[in-house]
Parts: structure tokens; C-alpha cells; sequence
């Protein structure tokens, strides 16, 4: 489709101090805040950012030219919402009403993938992610009103392909657990997401490229987790378990990473991006509901460390009453970051920060 219209998002763009003129060859790094206030997902390469604004209308930003361009919208629906976007610039979403699952193009527009059942519930599907190729999509698929995990791949049927169905039902209830497929590697191969036990509706799970899967072992049966970020290559995956952070691999097993120091002892930990192959985790900790939240990253070496503190003592200015609360991507090299953040007057807007990964001491 033909661009809406062109913006330049300077408004609330503040460079660093030390930032170098166009010539040079010194890594990028700044931030800027955008009034935006729905960061959905980021390019693997970080050129690109997915941003949603309240009536569902979709944008690109541009992080090297501060360009902000709208695309299209999602609908009219409540349930109506991007969830991420592709390296060659394909969107996934919830979309239509009833809710579909859906992908958008710049040449297709809106396109339903076909549901793997005749029968859905009050909706029908839903897309959460997609490969850096655009070829393969995950998500929840409604097989009459018991949700199911699905792969769909371009380059098969054309069809969604239901994953193995993980977990155990409520004692009692005739209905099987519900699974849902929130994220795939770049590479297309691993997906993970979750599943509901017999004691919790989620639990963290990782199904593999055949769509066979398995839970991950966990002593707590009856505390409640998920999984919200896969590597590029599938090899880690990190999520939420009770109020605290996690990371997985083969070889490591379930690595506890704790809280946020300082957070409230029910602030949950949302670990929503991994980068520098697995080297940085990313994400947010508490609730704007009940507690301050504010943004973290991890590494081995560190732990999770305010991100605020981090970008400042690395020079790059955040201007006064601006409050980072959230990273929802990064690029896969880790040297750019989307989140949330709160401006001035308490409204939630979106950032992109720009920072070489030699800042987070890799």
C-alpha cells in the first residue's frame, strides 16, 4: 500500500553528548522518546521498530534516519493488536472481527491465515511472532473454545500446523489444557511459549522444529510462569516464574536471575528480549498498577542493573522526568533497544535507545 503520510520524530529526540559528527565511525549512541505509547517489536537488524498508537494504527520508525512512517491499522476490534514485525517488514497480528490471525505486507495488505479447524471460539486465532525470514508464524489457534499451540510456515500447505499439545487439564474439567506458541527463533526452528498444568494456566514450554515439545522442569508446581523471549537461534529462551526471571538452555537447564535489587517482592520480572547470542536479557520489573517499574538488563557478569543508571553513566542524556519502565526488543546484536517509558506528566510514550554493546560490558 502507498505511505500514509512522513514524519520526522524529532520532538523528543535527545542525542548524546559525545555523539560524533556523520563521518565518524564511532558506534551510535542516543535516545529517543516518541509519543507513541505501544513499542510492539524490533527488525533483528534494529533498523526498523514496530509502534501501535491507542486507535490501532500501526508505524515503522526508522532508528538511523528518525523517520516515523504510518503504515496501516489493525481494526476496530478490542482484541485488535500488532505483536511483531519481521526482517523484511512483514507484521503479525491479532486482527479482524472475530480475531483472526493475521500477517500484513506492503504489498498484501491484510491476509487471514487459514485456521487448522472449522470451529473456533468467539475468535479464531491469533498470530505473536514471526521468523526474520516472514516464513514461519506462531501462535494460539482456537479448536473450538480449547486453545491450541500452531506453526504456520509459507512455504507448506498454507495451513496451520497444530503443535504438540503440552501439559494437563484442571482436575475435574473435561476440557484439555490450553497452550499457546508466543515466540519463534529468527531462524524459524524453535518455538516456545505455554502451558497450562493441572495446578496453573501457564507454564513455561518450548516445542521444537518437528512441533514435538516438553515443559521445563520446575520444583514450584503450583506457581505460575511462561516464556517471553527466544535467541535468534532458539538455543535460550527466558521468561517470568512467579515474580522472578529466568533463562533456559540445553546445557544449563533453568537458570534463576532473580529480582530486579530494590524491586518489590511481588514485582514480577519480565525478561522480553535476548541478545549477543544470550550475552544480554532485557526487560522490565513491577507494575505501573501497584509498584515503579522500571527497565533492567542482564549480563552474567553484573546481573540485572537498572537501565537508566546504565545509559546515563555511559553519557547519553535522558531528559529530566523521563522514566525508562520496560524494554520490550533489542536487536539481536544488542546495540538497539525498544521500550517503554514514562514522560514528564506520567503519560507512557516509547524509546529507542541506541548504545554499543561495549556499555553493558561485553
Amino acid at each position: 500500500m502507498k505511505r500514509f503520510l512522513v514524519l520526522l520524530a524529532g520532538a523528543f529526540a535527545v542525542a548524546c553528548s559525545d555523539s560524533s559528527g556523520p563521518s565518524s565511525t564511532a558506534p551510535a549512541q542516543d535516545i529517543q522518546f516518541l509519543s507513541l505509547p505501544l513499542p510492539i517489536d524490533l527488525t533483528p537488524d534494529g533498523s526498523v521498530a514496530l509502534l501501535e498508537d491507542f486507535g490501532s494504527h500501526l508505524y515503522f520508525y526508522h532508528t538511523a534516519t528518525q523517520e516515523l512512517e504510518l503504515k496501516t491499522r489493525v481494526g476496530d476490534n478490542p482484541g485488535d493488536f500488532a505483536t511483531a514485525i519481521s526482517g523484511n517488514g512483514l507484521v503479525t497480528a491479532s486482527y479482524g472481527s472475530p480475531v483472526q490471525a493475521g500477517i500484513w505486507s506492503e504489498n498484501a495488505e491484510w491476509t487471514t491465515l487459514p485456521s487448522a479447524y472449522t470451529q473456533g471460539c468467539d475468535d479464531i486465532a491469533a498470530s505473536w511472532d514471526v521468523s526474520a525470514d516472514a516464513h514461519v508464524v506462531v501462535g494460539l489457534v482456537w479448536n473450538k473454545c480449547n486453545a491450541e499451540a500452531f506453526r504456520w510456515d509459507a512455504t507448506g500447505s498454507g495451513v496451520m500446523t497444530p503443535l504438540q499439545r503440552l501439559g494437563a487439564s484442571f482436575p475435574g474439567s473435561p476440557n484439555p489444557p490450553a497452550n499457546r506458541a508466543t515466540v519463534v527463533s529468527d531462524d524459524g526452528s524453535m518455538m516456545a511459549g505455554w502451558a497450562q498444568t493441572s495446578l496453573v494456566d501457564r507454564w513455561p514450554a518450548v516445542w521444537r522444529p518437528d512441533g514435538t515439545g516438553f515443559l521445563l522442569p520446575g520444583t514450584a508446581l503450583d506457581v505460575p510462569g511462561e516464556v517471553l523471549s527466544i535467541s535468534d537461534d532458539g538455543k535460550m529462551v527466558a521468561g517470568t516464574w512467579g515474580f522472578e526471571a529466568f533463562y533456559w538452555t540445553e546445557g544449563t537447564g533453568v537458570v534463576n536471575i532473580g529480582q530486579l535489587t530494590g524491586a518489590d517482592p511481588s514485582d514480577n520480572q519480565y525478561p522480553n528480549a535476548i541478545a549477543a547470542s544470550g550475552k544480554l536479557i532485557f526487560g522490565g520489573s513491577g507494575s505501573p498498577f501497584f509498584s515503579v517499574p522500571r527497565a533492567w538488563v542482564w549480563t552474567q557478569a553484573d546481573g540485572m542493573r537498572p537501565l537508566q543508571d546504565l545509559v546515563t553513566e555511559n553519557g547519553v542524556e535522558i531528559p529530566e522526568g523521563y522514566l525508562l519502565t520496560n524494554v520490550i526488543a533489542a536487536s539481536n546484536d544488542g546495540s538497539v533497544v525498544l521500550g517503554v517509558a514514562w514522560d514528564p506528566t506520567g503519560l507512557q510514550v516509547s524509546f529507542i535507545l541506541r548504545l554499543p554493546v561495549s556499555a553493558y560490558g561485553l
